[in-house]
């Protein structure tokens, strides 16, 4: 099945927050070249491992976000980041996330509770649109990928970028090996 590239501009395929955040973009000077649209797909078939293979689309072109819950000491309230990895790959969670941003703890983030803090849909989020207060590690190849498919906030889309995008987006860190192969 082929997948049309729309325009994203009306906004109507992308969360609000992560339309916003690509409007905000582009107002402080990313080139509206490395946004390079959205597509559409069923609610169904949104999950990475039915969609890529539907699409033709290599996972190692697709990207994945996963909002976590950190704790800087075992007792500690939780705080969210994210880390956003390509989908041939799982975030290293225990490994790298932890001792990226020095924390004794970190876990998947409540799936209710990362939906309320985001405003975008479960199975559909996206690593531009998070708040801004949010770590936000983004595996270092990214930057590499000129077509890279990703979460659009709602389920029934996904959102086309150049992966160079990331280094527009303030407050990222970028981290080599931050995913490790899917087993």
């Amino acid at each position: 099945m082929t997948l049309e590239l729309l325009d994203w501009h009306d906004g109507d395929l992308l969360a609000a927050p992560v339309f916003d955040a690509l409007k905000g973009l582009v107002e402080h000077g990313t080139p509206e070249s490395k946004i390079l649209g959205v597509t559409i797909n069923s609610d169904e078939e949104s999950d990475t491992d039915l969609w890529c293979p539907k699409y033709g689309i290599p996972f190692e072109q697709t990207g994945n976000v996963v909002v976590v819950h950190t704790h800087k000491t075992r007792k500690a309230p939780p705080q969210f980041a994210a880390a956003f990895v390509t989908a041939d790959t799982r975030a290293d969670l225990n490994g790298v996330v932890k001792r990226t941003l020095e924390v004794s703890k970190v876990s998947f983030a409540p799936i209710a509770d990362a939906v309320d803090a985001t405003g975008m849909e479960s199975g559909g989020m996206s690593p531009i649109g998070l708040p801004e207060s949010w770590p936000l590690l983004v595996d270092q190849h990214i930057l590499s990928i000129p077509k890279l498919y990703l979460g659009s906030g709602i389920r029934p889309s996904k959102l086309v970028v150049d992966g160079s995008i990331f280094d527009d987006i303030p407050g990222v860190t970028f981290v080599a090996g931050l995913g490790h192969p899917r087993g």
